[in-house]
């Protein structure tokens, strides 16, 4: 990069300029900032050409991509093209390295080429992404004649014969786009350039609209509809330059991290505002930015629907009188046809066939939903028809029209209030709008018999309507501090107003109400504790609602996203639905079966050691903990007998070598095997039991790369220590026996002292090796709770995850003098909530008011450390 004493003036007046701009934007004014780069940028080529001198061809330059549409956002790339109207001369090549070598010397991102009428003619018939930037071709400087001669033949040799290729291969985009963006109108990170209803959906309707006029077809939308269109892109543009000020670079995806710097750019939020203000504002921002994208992406589909159809099948017979189905979609014969029962009829029919209503029978509605929303409230036909839609085969295809037509939201002004309503936190993917229909929407499938077990077991529920509705109404209660309780009430509420029997708002408002019940007690309760499942059994009543709950909260926690479904936490709801069906039908356990269970389990762990030291194995049943008889299978528990013989052996020949007081304190012994959900493994970790060794464990597993899911402890009598790890894979490029072993050595140097595991886990937070996105820095919150266990003091702590999180934790538990004897542990990314199961040193619960208090401040400054 060149000292600005050696740039020519027309780039040192460009650096200025664009620093004084920055520095405005960054104060919070970026509404005007792309026009206002781009005349920056149109200066710079208008002098550095003057100072170039007069050249001696004929020549056009012509600003092209996002350039051309003249929205430059700080990252942007300033895409140019040297046109010529026959041949390129030979001076060409020198005169585009005098007006782009100033800009790369100022560090712009550039992209340019020299070409022919010809060329462009030639290149833009056979690259679609070639056509798309020539779209957007402006002239910068030249030769006039030059410019119209491209214009000209780029509309009469590619648009009027390639116009339908470009649709196609736009078409074909946006698939991968899907693939690897995603729908950006539905997402809480979202790409905002190419994500589906990004800033390319937009282009794509503005390039198609313009293919549509050359070909001289009828256009699909209203000027007013591209006007609002044009509000909606700049408004995205403006986001996008806000991001790329608040991360410093280029970037479209909007991460968390951004989102509240990039809020307060767009005026959202003051600098000020406490972090609970700046959350709401980050909501509000996100709201208006879905929005927009929503809307954008639904022209875009409309546009190909409709100007560029796929005919694939035979066009299905309509059942609904009235209504016409075309390749483009299902629109009303005559608009006075679009009465209340047709308009909410057209939809049914959009469902079962998987047709869209037309742009223009959506325009209808969307003109005036209310007076469609008027005539159909609190008639029971209405909630009937809404049913249908929801069990039809393609209710997305629906569902997607009855939300951009506003129709849904105006028929339900409970599902308007949270239509929009965002969380700021990782958790959800979806905004409370998406994430209701995505969970009726999957519902849907599974009553279809779609899904390895939930077909199965949705064909037993006896009326799917309860189902679908219990889905819908399940989180329209967000926003109130009991947002399950809030929801039930709606549903009693709505339900009644649409006439439905009593059985069936019962059955939907209790379904409403305990849709979290399922998934919160699997995640943070001991599923072998039988008073965990008594007390689910206890409030579901019989296995008809049972199947049902679990059914909503497995489509609940799949629309939610991959924190709340993967493979572990599928694997823990389905243990607890088994466990609470088996104990519905067959009644609980009296104390005698109980205890016959017991007798009856050490049997099998003596069956499954036959091949064992028969008084080892005797020995150590005794010394185990009864809860280990419950909690794990006799082949596990035989195998950890196996394991400790061989630990004791170690301890031994350990002492011999180092009589001392750290003898056999180093010495652990791990055994792995893949475990009961994909892509996890079980890690058993037999160790002499002595203070801060699950801090220990945990510390080295987190210092190696690994997400642990949960853990189970099991203190003998005899001081052994067995102690089960759910971890996820190892870090790529790692052979899995490999990491074990470094586990291994890790804690037997922390035990002894040679290895300070805090300081190794802060230097690899700080590492940018390790360094993942940020996430919603959120305060941490700590529950402490007496009531959920009879044994244990149950603790949940949630906080932003980090690197050592739960080392943190477990450290703190150990200083308070707690032992922990069961870990539920959510760290996949984000927000940590872990839970854990903890004792006294004497073995009760904790129940002391003032050590209370003193351990939830405790474990509140250690959740923030780092």
């Amino acid at each position: 990069m060149q000292p600005d004493s050696q740039l020519p003036e027309s780039a040192r007046r460009l650096k200025q300029a664009r620093e004084d701009l920055w520095s405005r934007a960054k104060a919070g004014s970026v509404g005007g900032f792309a026009w206002e780069y781009t005349h920056l940028v149109d200066r710079y080529f208008e002098d550095r050409i003057r100072e170039a001198g007069p050249q001696r061809f004929a020549f056009a330059l012509v600003a092209v991509g996002g350039y051309g549409r003249g929205r430059l956002c700080p990252g942007s790339d300033v895409d140019v093209l040297l046109l010529f109207k026959h041949r390129i001369p030979s001076g060409a090549e020198k005169f585009i390295k005098t007006l782009l070598f100033p800009l790369w010397d100022l560090g712009l991102d550039l992209g340019h080429g020299v070409r022919t009428v010809a060329d462009c003619v030639s290149l833009g018939k056979k690259d679609f992404q070639v056509l798309a930037s020539l779209m957007d071709a402006r002239p910068l400087a030249g030769n006039a004649e030059v410019f119209q001669n491209f214009k000209d033949a780029f509309s009469t040799k590619v648009l009027n014969k390639y116009g339908d290729t470009f649709a196609a291969s736009l078409r074909e985009h946006n698939q991968a786009r899907a693939v690897q963006y995603g729908d950006a109108s539905a997402l809480l990170e979202p790409e905002l350039k190419n994500g589906l209803g990004g800033l390319r959906d937009g282009q794509q309707v503005v390039w198609l609209t313009r293919v549509l006029k050359t070909l001289k077809r009828n256009p699909i939308f209203l000027p007013e509809e591209l006007a609002r269109l044009r509000d909606d892109q700049a408004f995205l543009n403006r986001v996008r330059t806000a991001l790329h000020l608040a991360a410093g670079r280029k970037t479209d995806r909007l991460f968390f991290d951004l989102q509240p710097p990039t809020a307060r750019l767009m005026g959202f939020a003051s600098r000020t505002a406490s972090p609970g203000d700046t959350g709401l504002a980050v909501e509000f921002f996100l709201s208006r930015l879905h929005q927009s994208m929503t809307r954008i992406k639904a022209m875009r589909e409309a546009l190909f629907q409709e100007a560029f159809p796929v005919r694939t099948a035979p066009l299905p017979e309509l059942a609904i009188r009235n209504l016409v189905a075309g390749p483009e979609g299902i629109r009303f014969k005559r608009q006075s046809e679009a009465t209340p029962d047709n308009v909410l009829g057209a939809f049914l029919e959009s469902a079962r066939t998987g047709l869209p209503l037309t742009w223009g029978a959506r325009r209808i509605i969307r003109r005036d939903p209310a007076r469609f929303a008027t005539g159909l409230a609190g008639r029971s036909e209405t909630l009937s028809l809404l049913v249908e839609i929801f069990l039809a085969p393609h209710c997305r295809t629906a569902l997607d029209g009855l939300l951009e037509t506003r129709l849904l939201p105006v028929l339900f002004p409970e599902f308007a209030e949270v239509e929009h309503l965002i969380q700021f936190n990782d958790y959800h993917v979806h905004p409370v709008g998406r994430h209701t229909l995505a969970t009726v929407a999957l519902l849907s499938d599974f009553v279809r018999g779609d899904g390895e077990w939930t077909g199965e077991l949705a064909a037993k529920v006896a009326d799917p309507a309860r189902l679908v509705l219990a889905g819908f109404f399940h989180d329209l209660g967000k926003g109130a501090p009991d947002h399950s309780g809030a929801g039930a009430a709606m549903a009693r509420e709505t339900l009644a107003r649409y006439g439905r029997a009593p059985e069936v708002i019962d059955d939907v408002a209790f379904l409403v109400e305990h849709h979290l019940l399922l998934p919160k007690t699997a995640t943070r309760r001991d599923l072998s504790d039988e008073r965990t499942v008594s007390d689910v059994a206890a409030v579901v009543g019989n296995t008809a609602r049972l199947d049902m709950l679990n059914l909503l909260s497995t489509a609940d926690s799949m629309a939610t996203g991959p924190r709340a479904w993967n493979s572990w936490t599928r694997s823990l709801l389905g243990e607890l639905y088994f466990k609470v069906r088996n104990l519905l039908r067959h009644g609980p356990l009296a104390e005698p079966d109980a205890a016959r269970k017991l007798a009856d389990a050490k049997l099998a762990v003596l069956a499954s050691a036959h091949d064992q030291d028969p008084e080892f194995v005797e020995a150590a049943m005794r010394a185990m903990p009864p809860r280990a008889f419950l909690a794990l299978t006799p082949e596990a528990i035989a195998g950890h007998i196996r394991l400790v013989k061989k630990l004791w052996a170690a301890v031994a020949e350990d002492r011999m070598r180092k009589p001392s007081s750290i003898g056999g304190k180093g010495v652990i012994l791990i055994e792995a095997a893949p475990g009961r959900a994909d892509k996890t493994f079980k890690l058993t970790i037999a160790a002499v039991d002595q203070p801060r060794l699950f801090a220990t464990i945990a510390g080295a597993l987190s210092l190696h790369g690994l997400n642990i899911l949960a853990a189970d402890i099991f203190s003998w009598k005899d001081g052994t220590a067995v102690d089960v790890f759910t971890v996820g894979e190892p870090p790529e490029n790692l052979y899995a026996e490999e990491v074990w072993a470094r586990i291994g050595r890790s804690v037997g140097y922390a035990m002894v002292g040679k290895l300070d595991l805090a300081a190794r886990l802060e230097e690899r937070s700080r590492s940018p090796l390790t360094k993942g996105r940020g996430r919603p820095r959120l305060g941490p919150l700590v529950t402490i709770d007496n009531r959920a266990s009879d044994f244990y003091t149950v603790i949940e702590v949630a906080a932003t995850d980090r690197t050592g999180f739960l080392f943190d934790m477990a450290r703190t538990l150990a200083a308070h003098g707690l032992s922990i004897h069961l870990a539920m542990i959510t760290t996949i990314k984000g927000r940590a909530a872990d839970v854990f199961h903890v004792r006294t040193q004497d073995g009760q619960r904790l129940l002391d008011e003032d050590r209370l208090e003193a351990l939830r401040k405790d474990l509140l400054a250690a959740s923030k450390a780092r």
